[in-house]
């Protein structure tokens, strides 16, 4: 007896932990996964960064990441970060990169469904990077590879009600300018209007 007794307090503990569990659907294929939604190389990249120019992203070189934070605007993705509650797994983008949506599934993913812990509104950010020699977001990103984000609200729900999936702006990955970079391009313009200005 008592065992079943404790049988079915572990059973109702963990209907009552999974009906209060928030997820959503983390994928950017939920209307047939069009190129409009497929994530892509920006133009200020070169090929040695993980792909040429306007190329799908693929698993093969590139990983994406879910990051929820109280609802608020933002000003970037280390803010998000900075702020954030939780973060998902990383998850490899399907097919190669330089393939596409229609060949193989580059620049696509669906990672399934993601707990955010408690079911609610969130502000959630998408971020993807290079990741080939096992970097992370953050690495990536300081060592000048490809990194890309999008910032997006989002509603999370708690079983039985269907998870929703993540629909977000289009982005691309890019090389992100340190600010040193910003500082000496200030420099050199600033030193080039007092040489002009002397003239």
């Amino acid at each position: 007896m008592k065992k079943l007794l404790l049988t079915l307090a572990v059973v109702t503990a963990t209907a009552l932990t999974m009906y209060g569990q928030g997820r959503v659907h983390f994928d950017n294929v939920y209307n047939g996964g069009t190129i409009n939604e497929a994530i892509r190389v920006g133009t200020i990249n070169q090929g040695t960064t993980g792909g040429d120019t306007g190329a799908f992203v693929g698993g093969n070189n590139y990983s994406i990441q879910l990051l929820w934070a109280p609802v608020g605007t933002y000003a970037n993705d280390l803010a998000l970060a900075a702020a954030a509650l939780g973060t998902s797994a990383a998850f490899p983008f399907v097919g190669l990169t330089g393939g596409s949506p229609t060949t193989d599934g580059a620049g696509l993913w669906d990672a399934g469904d993601v707990s955010t812990g408690a079911a609610g509104a969130y502000t959630m950010m998408a971020r993807a990077w290079y990741s080939a020699g096992g970097l992370n977001y953050d690495a990536a990103r300081q060592g000048g590879f490809n990194t890309g984000y999008a910032i997006f609200n989002l509603t999370s729900t708690a079983f039985p009600t269907a998870s929703p999936d993540t629909i977000f702006p289009t982005f691309t990955v890019g090389i992100v300018p340190e600010p040193s970079t910003f500082a000496l391009a200030g420099l050199g313009a600033a030193a080039l209007l007092l040489f002009r200005r002397r003239k």
